[in-house]
């Protein structure tokens, strides 16, 4: 039982195939999941399309993927509890995500598969574990609280105040995201700052000023839409090192009073070139705190689905295209030739 399904396999660098593989032997702690729609990440799956993945252990054929959700179809008698202390049955609607192994093949986060095997072999840790969809979240919304929970553990990193002035650079999914949780986190004004129009038409409907950084003097707007002090917070999720290099132009001086902790900058993309810090004095002087991070923390997931329950995260303006899990190969190709157009491609199983 569930010993081969149906999966979107990486053969080799730029060509994507739908066929059956072996699955993980299923065990007494195990949760199967049969997927009904996954999402494609343009950051890192077009990463390990494209072979610009650094991560050393990534090898082909791989199994890509982390944003899949679908019906629990098994429970073992030993499964884990969910991160808030649920027991799941089968019928369950679930975030299931990553699955990190796969007996043929490479798994790159391991989520576009046909049945999630989730257990202790598959597991990379409490983050990975499945969490329940409230019954008013749709499967489609819930694609999108993968990377959306991505986004509020670097909100919640950053630190922002009450009336902060926040830029975030890059309108996709997680730029889109992280301008919401940062409205709810008391922003003052969110700026969102992209050079791709219909990005930036998106990030009209969340942030307060948007600025189009390959047409203007985008450090002008900045002072404009700041009353001249700049940002108090600048989160780079654009994935680009050139745009992250140039950060430091972005934030306000200061932290040099007892009260005064000074700006804050957050690396929320996913970067495949070095970021230099240069000229390094540039940054110094600034007095500024850099923090980066990776996933999420066990327990975002929830608190992303219940914002969408309560109707104050907007996750159904976080995709764009649908396709039928069959042409995954066109999609990827679609994707990777219209990225900046493309928001998010969903795919029904």
């Amino acid at each position: 039982m569930f010993e081969k399904g149906k999966a979107i396999v990486f053969e080799r660098p730029g060509n994507a195939v739908v066929k059956k593989i072996r699955l993980a032997p299923l065990d007494d702690e195990t949760v199967v999941v049969k997927t009904k729609y996954s999402g494609i990440s343009c950051g890192t799956e077009l990463t390990v399309y494209d072979a610009l993945s650094y991560q050393t252990e990534v090898w082909y054929p791989t199994v890509p993927g982390y944003e899949e959700v679908g019906e629990v179809v098994y429970v073992g008698k030993k499964a884990p509890l969910t991160f808030s202390g649920e027991k799941l049955k089968v019928g369950d609607r679930v975030m299931a995500n990553e699955v990190r192994y796969y007996p043929d093949c490479c798994a790159s986060w391991g989520g576009q598969t046909e049945y999630a095997i989730k257990n202790s072999k598959t597991l990379g840790g409490r983050q990975d574990l499945c969490v329940k969809i409230p019954d008013n979240v749709s499967y489609k919304e819930s694609v999108i609280a993968y990377l959306a929970a991505v986004a509020k553990k670097g909100i919640d990193k950053v630190g922002i105040k009450r009336g902060e002035n926040v830029l975030i650079i890059g309108a996709g999914t997680v730029g889109l995201s992280s301008m919401q949780l940062a409205k709810l986190k008391g922003a003052g004004k969110v700026i969102a700052m992209d050079i791709h129009k219909t990005r930036l038409s998106r990030a009209k409907k969340f942030a307060d000023h948007i600025i189009d950084s390959s047409k203007v003097d985008y450090i002008e707007q900045i002072k404009e839409y700041t009353d001249g002090k700049m940002a108090d917070v600048v989160i780079e999720c654009s994935g680009d090192a050139d745009s992250a290099r140039q950060v430091y132009k972005y934030v306000k001086d200061g932290g040099w009073e007892i009260d005064d902790d000074g700006c804050r900058i957050h690396f929320q993309g996913y970067y495949i070139w070095a970021i230099p810090i240069d000229p390094y004095q540039r940054w110094f002087t600034k007095n500024m705190r850099i923090s980066m991070s990776c996933q999420f923390k066990p327990g975002d997931k929830d608190a992303i689905l219940k914002l969408i329950s309560e109707k104050k995260f907007d996750a159904k303006s976080l995709f764009s295209d649908e396709y039928s899990v069959d042409d995954a190969p066109k999609a990827y190709k679609d994707l990777k030739k219209n990225r900046y157009e493309i928001l998010k491609i969903l795919l029904k199983w």
